[in-house]
C-alpha cells in the first residue's frame, strides 16, 4: 500500500514538473519565437548568397527486349512486359557504365560550347534509375548551369540507344520525355530551408530554457520551500514597500505584505 502511495506521489509530482515546464516555456513563447526568426533568417540568408543554386534536367527511355525497334501492333504480351521490366535494371547500370559516359562526354565536347566535359565530373552529375513497377528508365542531371544540364541530357537522348543495342545486341530503349532547360532551381529550396530553420531555432531555445528552468535551485515563492523534501515553511518575511519621507500608516493585505501609505506633513 506504502508502495502504491509512492508511485502516485512522484506520478503527480512528475507530472505538476511537467505542466509547471511547460507553463515557464508558454510565459517565454516570444522568446521562442524571437530564436526561431533569428535561426530562419540566418538560413534563409545562407541558402540565398552563399549556396550555388542547382539545376536537373531529365531524360526518360522506354525498354523494349524485341529484336526490331518498332513492334508489330499487337505483338506485345505479359511476357514481353516482364523481360523489359528485368531489362530496365540492367540497361540503367549500362547507362552508367564508363563506355556510355565516354560517348556522352564526346558527344558534348564535339558541340558548341565553351564549357568542356570529363567522365569524373559527368559520374557525379547524373543519377540513374528505374522507374518502380515500369519498364521506364530515367536520368536526371544536376548542375549549376541549366541550359549545360540540358546539354548533357539531350546528348544521353542521342547516345543511349546505340550504346544499348551495341552492347546487349538485343531490345533497345526509345526516349520518351525529351530534356527541357530548368527554369526553377531544385536546390536549395529557399522556403522549405527556411522554415526548417525557424523550427530548429525554437527547439534550440526550447531546450536552453528547459535546461536552464530545471538546473534553477533558487526559491522564488513559498511553495518553492515546500517541495523541497524534509523542509517545513515556518513564517517569511513581509515585503516592506519604502515610501517617501512623511507620515505614515500601514495596514496587513492578505499573503503577509505589509502597506505603506504616506501621509506628507503640511508646510
Amino acid at each position: 500500500m506504502n508502495e502504491l502511495n509512492n508511485r502516485r506521489t512522484r506520478f503527480n509530482e512528475s507530472s505538476v514538473n511537467v505542466l509547471t515546464l511547460i507553463n515557464q516555456l508558454l510565459s517565454k513563447f516570444y522568446i521562442i519565437l524571437l530564436a526561431g526568426a533569428i535561426c530562419a533568417t540566418a538560413v534563409y540568408l545562407v541558402v540565398a548568397f552563399l549556396v550555388t543554386p542547382i539545376y536537373e534536367s531529365r531524360v526518360s527511355f522506354y525498354v523494349y527486349n524485341t529484336s526490331s525497334t518498332v513492334p508489330q501492333p499487337g505483338t506485345i504480351n505479359s511476357s514481353d512486359l516482364q523481360a523489359a521490366e528485368s531489362l530496365a535494371t540492367t540497361y540503367s547500370k549500362i547507362l552508367s557504365s564508363n563506355s556510355v559516359l565516354d560517348a556522352v562526354v564526346d558527344n558534348v565536347n564535339t558541340g558548341a560550347g565553351k564549357r568542356t566535359l570529363e567522365r569524373k565530373d559527368l559520374a557525379e552529375m547524373i543519377e540513374v534509375s528505374v522507374i518502380e513497377d515500369t519498364q521506364l528508365i530515367e536520368v536526371v542531371v544536376s548542375s549549376t548551369d541549366a541550359e549545360f544540364a540540358c546539354r548533357i541530357a539531350n546528348s544521353f537522348a542521342k547516345v543511349a540507344p546505340v550504346q544499348i543495342v551495341r552492347i546487349t545486341k538485343a531490345g533497345g530503349v526509345e526516349v520518351v520525355d525529351r530534356p527541357e532547360v530548368a527554369d526553377e532551381q531544385t536546390s536549395p529550396r529557399k522556403v522549405f530551408d527556411t522554415a526548417i530553420g525557424f523550427i530548429i531555432g525554437a527547439i534550440l531555445a526550447c531546450l536552453i530554457l528547459a535546461t536552464r528552468a530545471m538546473s534553477d535551485t533558487k526559491i522564488y515563492l513559498p511553495e518553492d520551500v515546500e517541495e523541497i523534501p524534509g523542509l517545513i515553511l515556518l513564517g517569511q518575511i513581509p515585503e516592506i514597500l519604502q515610501k517617501d519621507t512623511g507620515s505614515a500608516t500601514w495596514k496587513l493585505e492578505e499573503g503577509g505584505e505589509i502597506l505603506y501609505e504616506n501621509k506628507r506633513k503640511k508646510e
